[in-house]
């Protein structure tokens, strides 16, 4: 009986220890998905929203999104789920690029490697 419980107590350490480096390569996936760099990765068993949750794991996230900038966060998941975000990741969106060109006949923003305008087909000088 007491090498039954010992063995029990040893495989749920083994299969919390798995998870942990499954969740790990999960969550650096997601990140660098969306143009990110992980800096680094922390379990919190009392991550927000902890307290009824089953069979879910809290992470301490930090990374660094396309821009630059370091972004601290919470994240959860869980074996047959994906990563939830508490505060989400703000590198969803690729930067907005922002014209510098305008048509001369009609005004419309224009990118500078186009030929003509697709407003008013004016041939443009920018290209």
């Amino acid at each position: 009986m007491n090498s039954a419980v010992l063995l029990a107590i040893v495989a749920a350490l083994a299969i919390r220890i798995a998870m942990y480096f499954f969740d790990k390569a999960r969550i650096k996936d997601e990140v660098e998905a969306k143009g990110g760099r992980m800096v680094s990765i922390n379990w919190n068993p009392f991550g927000r929203g902890w307290f009824f949750e089953r069979n879910e794991r809290h992470y301490n996230v930090t990374y660094r999104d396309r821009s630059g900038a370091t972004i601290s966060t919470t994240c959860k998941t869980s074996l047959f789920t994906g990563v939830y975000w508490a505060d989400g990741p703000t590198a969803d969106e690729p930067p907005r690029i922002i014209p510098r060109h305008h048509c001369a006949k009609c005004g419309y923003a224009i990118n500078a490697d186009w030929r003509a305008c697709p407003n008013c087909g004016h041939v443009t000088s920018a290209a």
